[in-house]
């Protein structure tokens, strides 16, 4: 497919979604200025969508709950809100058949293709990105172990062993459990020749270790996708880690700026903005995923043959949480921490609020390669007097603040094994 073509498609894809948002009288209702919208230099008369927003995220649960009343039936999954505010969005069956093929984009005609995949995501809990990977385990007719994340290491590793799997699906956190997992040698994983990942960004410290301690092993990204969009694009074998070729004829992106929400300047770093063009039960348009990047100008296809442009993932946006009626950002927590440890990546640190019934403990945990355990205690005393940590420590409701190691596969994760920055420890009202 050539550039011209790519485009023609996407211009085609939108026009159908722009009139499937018109003819609905819904839609209208939420959007009365849909009807002002004639092209795509239109769009951006309309609302930006999240998940949650200043207004609690009404807009995106109304979408929501007209999925879920779409006729035809369909996939409901839970949308990937930060803060606890998951809502749910339901992709018809037709919108789920062609997310496959375009995940299994990312192997190419010359590309050697897996023979075993053991899929180690986290199956069922409303997550969708098991059964995904299984039908791209499928589309590609390799032979599929359903895992999933909750069997232990060690068994998996004996499935691996004992099928000789080659590849193995996982999110980044799974990946580090496994392969430093003490009783998990090369003897149990030595079949194994891709590791693809998907969920998470995979840490530079990780990719390291991995090429250091298993150079046999292929690394490559599953595919840049969120559970409301969809597939968003795809990695071939060509490109780097972080880099990605956009699917411009399923998905439209726009790249903004995050705080006036206008366009950046073309190859300039921005918030990712997305309106999926693949037919389905609602239209998201301009829904705000959270990620910022460029796209790279291409003049010529990549060597994996595509047309398709190829867009850098950057990372996330600021990612924040409240505590003692303060906000505490991530670039802030970073910043008091490269004081005294210059080197600090933020996958090297989780931030726990462990809340109680008189209060909430923050609880900075460091991977151990980090810092040393004489370290530990120096940092936790510095905290104690630096502006802003003590300011912090001095708010009503703010318990105190501990510092702790662990090593990177005992983080905290997510129900989709996903490892967050802030997380929130709610504790369990004992049994009456």
């Amino acid at each position: 497919m050539s550039n011209e073509s790519v485009t023609d498609v996407s211009a085609d894809a939108f026009a159908r979604k722009l009139a499937h948002a018109r003819s609905l009288p819904w839609f209208r209702a939420l959007y009365p200025r849909i009807l002002e919208v004639q092209n795509l230099s239109d769009l951006h008369r309309l609302p930006v969508l999240a998940v949650e927003d200043e207004f609690g995220g009404g807009l995106f649960s109304a979408l929501g709950d007209a999925s879920h009343r779409a006729p035809g039936g369909g996939l409901t999954l839970t949308s990937g809100g930060s803060t606890g505010s998951c809502k749910q969005i339901t992709h018809s069956w037709a919108f789920n058949a062609a997310i496959v093929h375009l995940g299994a984009r990312m192997f190419g005609p010359a590309d050697e293709r897996p023979e075993v995949v053991i899929n180690c995501l986290t199956a069922g809990e409303m997550q969708g990105a098991f059964q995904y990977a299984s039908a791209i385990v499928q589309h590609v007719g390799a032979r599929l172990l359903p895992a999933g994340s909750q069997m232990g290491v060690q068994r998996i590793a004996e499935l691996i062993e004992a099928h000789k799997a080659d590849a193995l699906i996982c999110t980044p956190s799974f990946a580090a459990a496994l392969f430093n997992h003490v009783k998990v040698g090369v003897a149990r994983l030595g079949s194994l020749k891709w590791l693809y990942y998907i969920g998470e960004p995979c840490s530079e410290t990780l990719r390291d270790q991995l090429a250091r301690d298993w150079p046999m092993l292929n690394i490559r990204s599953l595919g840049y996708s969120s559970t409301e969009t969809g597939p968003i694009g795809f990695q071939c074998a060509y490109l780097k880690h972080g880099f990605y070729h956009l699917h411009a004829d399923a998905m439209l992106l726009e790249v903004v700026d995050p705080l006036t929400l206008n366009a950046v300047a073309e190859e300039q770093t921005g918030e990712f903005l997305l309106t999926p063009l693949l037919p389905d039960h609602v239209p998201l348009l301009r829904y705000r995923i959270g990620d910022r990047g460029q796209i790279l100008r291409t003049e010529t296809k990549c060597a994996c043959g595509s047309f398709l442009p190829v867009l850098a993932l950057e990372g996330r946006i600021e990612t924040s949480i409240k505590l003692g009626g303060a906000l505490i950002t991530q670039s802030q927590v970073l910043h008091v921490l490269r004081q005294l440890l210059p080197q600090l990546q933020a996958t090297d640190v989780q931030v726990q609020i462990d809340r109680q019934s008189e209060g909430a403990r923050m609880r900075l945990v460091l991977a151990e390669d980090t810092l040393t355990a004489d370290t530990r205690s120096v940092i936790e005393d510095a905290l104690q007097v630096e502006g802003q940590a003590s300011a912090l420590l001095r708010l009503p409701g703010v318990l105190g603040l501990e510092v702790k190691r662990l090593a990177r596969q005992e983080f905290e994760t997510t129900l989709a094994g996903k490892t967050p920055f802030f997380v929130t420890l709610e504790q369990t009202p004992a049994l009456s």
